[in-house]
């Protein structure tokens, strides 16, 4: 998946990033352990015996599928299956990526909940309580105070804790049904913007990419919106993730200035269907 690195558009990443789906499922498909049977007896990709797999390839399709399907409010290319938690240290996946497998599982579980799948799923309220629940690895923790990592690994601890919050935005309004301005949702924003602070001069602050449009949708206030179009659009030619800010900022742009006028409420739907508008896929 090395294309996943070049500098193109968000329309042809994504269709770039479809042509990996074959190669992806035979690969699956050539280890049973990565595949599940659902409720009626189809076999479904286990995301987390997947994304815990000791193969880079699969384990970065996944988190790919999952974010790109949060951020363009499309379904996720593969299917998958929700049997078991995931182990959030397994083969070094967060330091890697920067993204909790934990958290990554019950944003995918959103996902396909909003596909109407037929796998099963947990309801809102379990997903919420367990990502209260979560904690960032004692590793990390105990990281964070060796000497000449400690910047690096109190960012990565943000950047984890972001993601947090994220999940609960998502549950929240992608499940839920809340808007923007539910009290839940804005002190998770309150919360993310606090953390940005930790990463604003590094590199590793590219891994908020997606926390950076996940607030950007809700933010109420101009300062928070000003903040967010700046952060995006300064995003280019960046190799984390196959999108382009500019691209997002004004999918942004377009629901601040419709819908969202003057800080008004928005709902996920509103900022799909700007992302419809803007991003035509």
């Amino acid at each position: 998946m090395v294309y996943l690195s070049q500098n193109i558009d968000n329309v042809s990443g994504y269709t770039t990033f479809q042509r990996a789906l074959p190669r992806f499922l035979q690969t699956v498909a050539s280890d049973s352990n990565s595949l599940m049977e659902d409720a009626n007896g189809n076999l479904v990709v286990s995301f987390c015996r997947t994304i815990n797999g000791p193969r880079n390839e699969l384990r970065r399709f996944v988190l790919y599928d999952t974010v790109v399907a949060l951020l363009l409010g499309v379904p996720t290319l593969a299917e998958y299956g929700y049997d078991r938690g995931c182990d959030s240290e397994a083969y070094g996946f967060e330091w890697n990526y920067g993204a909790p497998a934990t958290l990554l599982q019950i944003i995918s579980q959103v996902n396909s909940w909003r596909a109407r799948s037929s796998v099963a799923l947990d309801d809102w309220q379990t997903l919420e309580k367990r990502v209260l629940d979560w904690g960032p690895s004692p590793a990390l923790l105990d990281g964070a105070s060796t000497t000449g990592h400690a910047n690096l690994n109190v960012a990565r601890a943000a950047v984890q804790e972001g993601w947090r919050h994220l999940a609960l935005i998502y549950i929240y309004m992608g499940m839920c049904g809340v808007s923007s301005h539910d009290p839940r949702v804005q002190f998770s924003v309150d919360q993310i913007f606090e953390l940005a602070g930790s990463v604003a001069n590094l590199r590793i602050g590219t891994q908020m990419f997606a926390h950076c449009v996940v607030v950007g949708v809700v933010a109420r206030l101009e300062k928070h919106r000003i903040a967010v179009y700046e952060k995006l659009r300064s995003f280019r030619h960046t190799r984390v993730w196959i999108f382009d800010g500019l691209q997002f900022s004004e999918v942004l742009y377009h629901l601040w200035h419709g819908v969202g006028l003057g800080g008004a409420p928005v709902t996920w739907e509103d900022y799909a269907q700007s992302r419809r508008v803007v991003i035509p896929i």
